[in-house]
């Protein structure tokens, strides 16, 4: 599959950064699914719809979720089935193609541009496709990109995320990388001499110096359940009437206002994260 693109009913903010300085390529990446690449991305693109900014999208995985929430504003690309890539080396790199040209477009527009990477085989593929497309020479002076690595308390997972970080560190040296420390399953407190310290000790915090972090704060257990069922945005599901939306999710409307009010406290702190990674703006100061 080249590119899906779904219509949607609520229309995007129209505009477009007008800064001369050099527009965001943001990707968030990580080795699995469930750790909150999605949810992540998702948190970046709706902060751009906040500032009255549309962003460039694009998902690289066979989840539709991201052309369910903003429509016709994302490029899927869904890697070839392993037997096409028998029958065609080539089919992987060929249909990672949409990433490049979303690229080349922001570079010359000056829109940002968010990818979602999918886990396993997306995720590989796309850190293949990066370093022997050359994209790090080509973005250099052209674009400021930024890698966000979720990763969450768990031992095995981090270990797969700093694999990973570091495979796109050495295809993709000028990006500026961002371990994003998704606290869904506890803070990243650890018994000394444990599984999880050992790995914290000797990979994750290793690579925060290196590079950058922001944390991912839990989302208070069932705030975002009623609302995603209607494929709402971050933004919608708080400035929603409610009201009119307590119809639709079948409770209460103080019910539906204090999980409105947990959503909203939960993006705001992921928002003001972000202010000191992904600037919303490419204008000032360009290093």
């Amino acid at each position: 599959m080249r590119n899906t693109r779904q219509k949607t009913t609520d229309q995007p903010p129209t505009a477009v950064p007008t800064s001369t300085g050099r527009p965001i390529i943001a990707t968030v990446i990580g080795p699995k699914g469930g750790i909150g690449k999605t949810l992540v991305a998702r948190a970046a693109i709706c902060r751009y719809h906040a500032a009255g900014v549309r962003p460039r999208i694009v998902q690289i995985d066979r989840t539709p979720v991201l052309p369910a929430l903003y429509g016709e504003e994302v490029t899927a690309v869904a890697l070839p089935t392993a037997e096409v890539q028998r029958n065609d080396p080539l089919a992987t790199m060929v249909a990672l193609e949409p990433l490049s040209e979303a690229i080349d477009a922001t570079i010359a527009d000056g829109r940002p541009l968010v990818t979602d990477v999918g886990g396993g085989p997306s995720a590989s593929a796309t850190v293949e496709y990066i370093g022997k497309g050359r994209l790090d020479r080509h973005m250099q002076g052209r674009a400021r990109s930024v890698v966000i690595v979720p990763v969450t308390s768990d031992p095995s997972t981090m270990a797969l995320s700093m694999d990973l970080a570091e495979a796109l560190e050495q295809a993709h040296p000028s990006a500026r990388f961002v371990c994003a420390l998704n606290h869904r399953d506890g803070p990243f407190r650890f018994f000394a001499g444990s599984a999880a310290d050992e790995v914290q000790r000797t990979r994750v915090r290793p690579f925060i110096e290196r590079h950058a972090s922001i944390t991912i704060p839990p989302i208070p257990a069932g705030a975002l359940q009623p609302f995603e069922t209607l494929h709402l945005r971050f933004t919608q599901m708080i400035e929603a009437e409610p009201d009119d939306l307590a119809r639709q999710v079948g409770l209460s409307r103080t019910m539906t206002a204090v999980l409105q009010g947990d959503v909203a406290e939960w993006l705001a702190e992921v928002w003001g994260s972000f202010d000191t990674v992904l600037p919303l703006m490419t204008g000032g100061d360009d290093a």
